[in-house]
């Protein structure tokens, strides 16, 4: 009997980064160098000259890096990132898990090669992503991402 996945052959979902999430990572990291530009002793050598122009270019890369990030995921494959994409087949993962971090989880798959494949929750849509990992990924190795919990203060807590 075939398993029934999500995506017909064919078809792709893609995933990325909320839309205004590379632009405000610019302005952010823009105005700390402008703020660090303005520090006279910093910007009168030539060294600090260099530092500061390495700051912008690895500040705009970083948001081109982020414009260009996706998760593209088909009914047999993923492929991930910017510039250098990695793919990997569903058919190849050996393990796949939901690790909850620092404020923020992710999924993790592992290839038979050794590749490993992260997903955070930071992406657009994340649950719908995770859907659509777990319709291509054999039964017994599905990911179940869990809710984070979100305290709620009362009056009483806030003082």
């Amino acid at each position: 009997m075939a398993q029934h996945n999500g995506l017909m052959t064919g078809e792709h979902s893609t995933y990325r980064w909320p839309r205004g999430t590379p632009l405000f990572c610019l302005i952010g990291l823009y105005a700390l160098g402008f703020l660090a530009t303005a520090q006279p002793n910093l910007t009168n050598l030539f060294v600090g000259k260099v530092v500061v122009a390495a700051y912008f270019l690895a500040s705009t890369l970083f948001a081109i890096y982020l414009y260009r990030f996706r998760v593209v995921v088909d009914a047999t494959s993923i492929r991930t990132g910017a510039f250098f994409i990695k793919q990997m087949k569903f058919a190849d993962v050996v393990r796949a898990k939901y690790a909850q971090g620092d404020g923020c989880g992710q999924i993790i798959l592992y290839a038979s090669n050794g590749m490993r494949i992260h997903i955070w929750e930071t992406i657009n849509d994340f649950e719908a992503c995770a859907r659509a990992i777990n319709s291509g990924l054999p039964e017994h190795h599905s990911v179940a991402p869990g809710r984070r919990a979100v305290e709620v203060l009362s009056g009483s807590d806030l003082v």
